[in-house]
């Protein structure tokens, strides 16, 4: 990432970060399980995917933001360092999942994504920003007994990434 990239993230971010009304899940909380409506058609419950392996969920305000595009960006080509940790990366957004679909078809990512167009996980998560209603950026690393063994709230950067690299290996 450009510290131009960099620089540009951190000013978007501080607008968000000063927000009192986010309440984001703590690490070692156990989070109740949810379903996911993913970008392949399919449903499937958290404690479904963690039986593979962590789950990366990453909270974004939507495909149209332009600092989220930068970031799926940079996650996309983190994403082939993770090929051996056997971790599911999951993008969710407030977008509607057929809005999400037809932006997937135009940008290729290797990892899915997730509507939560009601907001009711972003709620749970604690990271749903009012009055806007999309979801300040967010990630959680979540283990098979649904516990966040990670949990960032705004941008990601380079040290962000070697966190969630250490949080992996230990998972």
């Amino acid at each position: 990432m450009s510290k131009l990239n960099e620089l540009i993230l951190k000013t978007m971010d501080l607008g968000t970060k000063k927000n009192k009304s986010l309440r984001p899940v703590k690490l070692d909380e156990t989070l109740q399980d949810w379903e996911l409506q993913l970008s392949n058609n399919q449903k499937s419950k958290i404690s479904t995917i963690t039986k593979n392996g962590p789950l990366l969920l990453i909270f974004i305000r939507g495909t149209w933001c332009p600092f989220c595009r930068m970031h799926m960006k940079n996650l996309r080509d983190w994403v082939a360092k993770l090929q051996n940790k056997k971790a599911t990366i999951i993008v969710v957004s407030s977008e509607p999942l057929e809005k999400i679909k037809d932006w997937l078809q135009e940008n290729s990512f290797p990892y899915l994504f997730a509507s939560d167009e009601r907001m009711l996980l972003s709620d749970h998560f604690g990271v749903r920003i009012r009055p806007n209603d999309f979801s300040q950026a967010a990630t959680f690393l979540i283990d098979s007994d649904l516990s966040v063994r990670l949990a960032y709230v705004g941008k990601r950067d380079r040290q962000n990434f070697k966190e969630m690299e250490a949080a992996l290996e230990r998972s």
